[in-house]
């Protein structure tokens, strides 16, 4: 009878403490991130972004597929929020840029930051992780 009394405190503990913490829950959620702005502010807020995501879902699987001017995010010369890319990227976010921006703008995996990834597509990329039942949200805006 302890143990149980013990055990049903520790997850009334547990579960106190997530909500503070602002964790809603642990489940393995999985969400494919649209990503076109190019601006400083929409770079800043889609971290932003990815970082609340996390913060309330600790174990979601995130990916931010990088197209048109959203692809600055990903570029070394351009991105205003390298530092945040490269620290997501360590925690399991994906950032993938979209092979037919980079070759329109004639880019390499060279001109983006080590971390991202390249997929063929944009579209296609999200079209695939939405088939296979990723949630999908527009990035930044």
């Amino acid at each position: 009878m302890k143990l149980i009394a013990f055990a049903l405190s520790l997850i009334v503990t547990t579960q106190l403490y997530a909500q503070e913490e602002g964790v809603l829950d642990m489940k393995k959620h999985k969400l494919v991130m649209q990503f076109t702005a190019g601006d400083s502010l929409s770079q800043v807020s889609v971290v932003g972004q990815v970082k609340n995501i996390r913060t309330a879902w600790p174990n979601a699987q995130i990916e931010v597929v990088c197209h048109g001017g959203g692809l600055e995010l990903l570029q070394t010369s351009k991105s205003k929020a390298a530092a945040e890319v490269a620290e997501w990227s360590g925690k399991g976010v994906v950032f993938a840029a979209c092979n037919n921006t980079m070759k329109r703008r004639n880019l390499t995996k060279a001109d983006l930051l080590p971390t991202a990834t390249v997929v063929p597509s944009a579209m296609i990329e999200l079209t695939l992780k939405q088939e296979k039942g990723w949630a999908y949200v527009k990035g930044a805006h």
